[in-house]
C-alpha cells in the first residue's frame, strides 16, 4: 500500500468533467505492415514486465470520510481492460493521428482500475503507433519515460529495473481511518516547520501566485524587497477547459538545437525557451493578439536523484520563467530566454524541493478536493489575474535507439497537462538526433496547434540560418 503525498493527491483532486490530470506518450515504430505490433502482441510484452512495474497495479483507494489522502494498493491486472486496438480512418496522416491522441487524452481514466491504458494504433504508412497513458498520480514524466523504455526493446544502459509488485488485498476502510486520524497531527506538526521555506517562495508555485498578496508575503518572508513580480498577461490560454484537446507533434534535428547552445554559449534548454517564445509570438501574431510583455511558463523541474529507490509519484519542482513573445529579433529572445532561465534556476534552486507538496500540506484533508477544485476555478475565472500562462517541459530522452519487437522507435511523442486557467502545454523530449515535439491544448483555445508546430519549425530555421551567416562572415 502506497499513501499519495498531497502533490499527488491534487492531481486526483483537481479532475472534473472536463478535466482528467494524466499524458500520453505517442510512440512511432516503423513496421512493414500491420502485424509486428499488435494489441496481443503489446499484451505479450506487458506481461512479461508486468511485476516489475508498479504504477501498472495501482488502484485508488478513497480513505473514509476523507480523513487522509487516498492510497495505491497493489490489485490484479486483466491487460484487456487497458491495452486497445484501432485503424485510423483513410487517408491516415499525423493530423489523424493527432486526433486519435486527443480523445484519448479528453476521456478519464477509469478510478475502479490501475490509472493507465496503451493503445495501437494503425493506418500510417509504413508505422505503427503505441500510445500510453498513465495517470499523473501515479508517475511524473520521468517516471513515465522509465515505464515506456521497460516496455520496449532498449539499448540503453541506463534503463532502470524496478522491483517485482505483488497484488495485495484491499485495505481496511477502520484501518484507513484510524491511521488518517493519528497522522494528522504529525502532518500538522511538518506543515508547520516548513511554513517559512514555503511561504518564501509561494511565488513560484503556479495554481497560487496570481493570489491576491501572495508576491508580497513571499517577498516580506525572505526579505527580498528588490524583487519585481512577474505577472502573466491575460491570453486565449488562460480560460477554462472544455472537453476536448488538440494535439500536434513533430520532429527537428537535436543537432540544430545543440548547435545553437554551443554557438551562442546558452543551454539547451534556453533555445527551447527561445524557440517556444518565437513560436508563439508568430502564432499571436497571425491571431492579432500579442500582448506587450512576456508570456508566463511553468516549467516542472525533476528532483529524483537517478539512484532513488522510489521510481514513481511525482518528485518534482518549479521553475516560473518570462518566455520572450514580446521581443521581435530571434538573437533578442534567446539572449532573453538566457538571461532570465538563470535567474529564474537561481531562485528554484533555493527553494525547498519539497515546495509543491509542502504548499498544499497544510490543507485538511476533509476539504483538500473542494480548495483544489475551488482554486483552479479562481485562477481561470476573470476575477484574478492569470497565474502563468503555459507549461513548458523539457525531458532528456535516450541517446540511443529504441525498439518493439525488432521494430524500430522512430519518435516519441509526449502528450501532457494541461490545466483549467493554462489552457497550453508543450514538451520536448530528445531522442536519438531528433528532438521530438508535444503539443496539447484546448480544443477551443488553440484550434491552431499545427500551425504553432510549424512556427516552431521557422522559429528554428532563422536562428540557424543566422549562425550560418555569423560563421561563414568569421
Amino acid at each position: 500500500m502506497r499513501r499519495l503525498s498531497s502533490l499527488d493527491a491534487q492531481f486526483l483532486a483537481a479532475e472534473h468533467d472536463n478535466f482528467g490530470s494524466h499524458y500520453s506518450g505517442l510512440a512511432i515504430f516503423e513496421t512493414d505492415d500491420c502485424t509486428t505490433i499488435t494489441a496481443a502482441t503489446m499484451r505479450e510484452r506487458v506481461s512479461a514486465c508486468l511485476d516489475e512495474l508498479p504504477p501498472l497495479h495501482w488502484k485508488v483507494v478513497t480513505v473514509p470520510l476523507s480523513l487522509d489522502h487516498p492510497v495505491f494498493v497493489e490489485t490484479e491486472v486483466d491487460l484487456d481492460d487497458h491495452i486497445f486496438e484501432s485503424t485510423l480512418p483513410a487517408p491516415a496522416n499525423d493530423e489523424k493521428l493527432g486526433q486519435a491522441v486527443a480523445g484519448i487524452l479528453s476521456k478519464r481514466l477509469d478510478r475502479d482500475k490501475p490509472l493507465w491504458r496503451l493503445d495501437v494504433i494503425h493506418g500510417l504508412p509504413g508505422r505503427t503507433a503505441v500510445v500510453i497513458t498513465l495517470h499523473h498520480a501515479a508517475a511524473d514524466g520521468i517516471a513515465a519515460s522509465e515505464v515506456l523504455a521497460a516496455i520496449l526493446d532498449t539499448h540503453d544502459a541506463r534503463t532502470v529495473r524496478f522491483m517485482p509488485s505483488r497484488p495485495e488485498p484491499e485495505p481496511n476502510p477502520l484501518g484507513l481511518a484510524v491511521r488518517g486520524l493519528a497522522t494528522m497531527p504529525v502532518r500538522g506538526v511538518r506543515a508547520l516547520l516548513a511554513a517559512p521555506h514555503t511561504l518564501a517562495h509561494l511565488d513560484q508555485v503556479p495554481a497560487v501566485r496570481a493570489l491576491p498578496g501572495v508576491h508580497t508575503l513571499a517577498q516580506v518572508v525572505r526579505r527580498d524587497g528588490a524583487a519585481k513580480s512577474l505577472n502573466a498577461p491575460r491570453t486565449r490560454f488562460n480560460v477554462k477547459l472544455s472537453g476536448a484537446r488538440t494535439v500536434a507533434f513533430g520532429t527537428v534535428p537535436f543537432t540544430d538545437i545543440k548547435a545553437l547552445k554551443t554557438h551562442f554559449g546558452v543551454t539547451v534548454n534556453d533555445v527551447v525557451i527561445a524557440l517556444c517564445g518565437g513560436a508563439l509570438r508568430r502564432r499571436l501574431i497571425a491571431t492579432g493578439d500579442v500582448p506587450a510583455g512576456p508570456l508566463v511558463a511553468y516549467i516542472p523541474v525533476s528532483k529524483r536523484s537517478a539512484d532513488s529507490p522510489d521510481r514513481f509519484g511525482n518528485a518534482i519542482s518549479s521553475i516560473i520563467a518570462p518566455v520572450p513573445t514580446h521581443l521581435a529579433k530571434p538573437v533578442d529572445r534567446l539572449t532573453f530566454a538566457h538571461q532570465n532561465m538563470t535567474d529564474a534556476k537561481r531562485r528554484t534552486s533555493a527553494a525547498p524541493d519539497t515546495l509543491l507538496s509542502d504548499v498544499n500540506d497544510p490543507i485538511p484533508v476533509p476539504i483538500f478536493g473542494i480548495a483544489a477544485r475551488g482554486l483552479m476555478d479562481l485562477t481561470s475565472s476573470r476575477f484574478t489575474r492569470p497565474p502563468i500562462n503555459m507549461v513548458i517541459s523539457n525531458v532528456p530522452g535516450s541517446p540511443t535507439r529504441m525498439s518493439c519487437g525488432g521494430a524500430p522507435l522512430l519518435a516519441t511523442y509526449p502528450g501532457s497537462l494541461v490545466f483549467d486557467g493554462f489552457a497550453l502545454n508543450i514538451t520536448v523530449v530528445s531522442y536519438q538526433n531528433g528532438l521530438d515535439i508535444g503539443i496539447v491544448g484546448d480544443a477551443t483555445a488553440l484550434p491552431d496547434a499545427w500551425e504553432l508546430l510549424a512556427d516552431f519549425r521557422r522559429e528554428l530555421d532563422e536562428l540557424s540560418a543566422l549562425v550560418v551567416t555569423e560563421r561563414s562572415a568569421e
